[in-house]
């Protein structure tokens, strides 16, 4: 079932940028979409127009079945440094003037989904840049979106926590098949993450192909090291490359 429609959106700034340019694109519910481009190509304006942070300037972005319940983790994890892990998950339940016991359990039990149980009272300066990368996750989910986006989340992160967060986010959404939306500049995250890759052009951005990435889930460590993920990511190189010559 189709979640989003983007219809021809084209997107102009005031200092005279034109960032994407007649960009189409399908979602369905419940996918893993990932967005590959290189940096610049508008991929993150796609995704704020997605998330209504930003308006089109010409086309329009459909919801067939109504706008859902939707989540955003930025590049940077953007916590509030002066308070607990616990605390900045239950931010926008607090917003949503969700009782403090309520908010507080429900905060609690995102972070033990991120894997960090027992870091509750623990403030941004105590943790890692990968914790506070999964703080935001949980910030994301605590509200229990359908659609969650995501903006180059793990691109700081050295190799090491950014492979185990990939795989961690997979079993999230294995877990509660909430729509992802993925943006990225890497080919490898892009083919391990994904069912569905979107290839953009270089800016004005737009979407020039689409792959389908077939392989079964759960991906593993052994997945990262196949015959048929080399395979795939080659295949996106080379649309990449073709993108970006076009």
């Amino acid at each position: 079932m189709r979640l989003i429609g983007v219809r021809d959106v084209s997107k102009d700034f005031a200092n005279g940028v034109r960032a994407l340019e007649g960009t189409s694109l399908d979602i369905e519910a419940g996918e893993f979409l990932s967005v590959l481009g290189p940096s610049g190509c508008g991929k993150s304006t796609l995704l704020r127009l997605i998330a209504g942070l930003a308006q089109p300037t010409a086309g329009t972005i459909d919801w067939p079945s109504g706008k859902p319940d939707l989540g955003f983790v930025f590049q940077e994890p953007t916590l509030m440094p002066w308070t607990t892990a616990l605390a900045n998950v239950a931010l926008p339940l607090k917003l949503a003037g969700v009782a403090r016991s309520q908010r507080e359990a429900r905060a609690a039990e995102a972070l033990g989904h991120v894997g960090l149980a027992g870091f509750e009272r623990s403030y941004p300066r105590e943790l890692s840049g990968g914790m506070k990368m999964r703080v935001s996750i949980a910030r994301a989910l605590v509200t229990e979106p359908k659609l969650l986006l995501m903006d180059e989340p793990f691109a700081a992160l050295d190799e090491i926590t950014r492979r185990r967060l990939n795989t961690d986010l997979l079993d999230l959404w294995q877990r509660t098949r909430f729509t992802a939306v993925f943006v990225t500049h890497s080919v490898f995250e892009s083919v391990f993450l994904s069912q569905r890759i979107a290839v953009m052009s270089a800016r004005p951005g737009r979407v020039l192909s689409e792959l389908a990435i077939p392989a079964a889930y759960p991906r593993t460590e052994a997945f990262g090291t196949s015959a048929e993920y080399a395979a795939l990511c080659r295949l996106a190189s080379a649309q990449l490359s073709e993108a970006l010559a076009a």
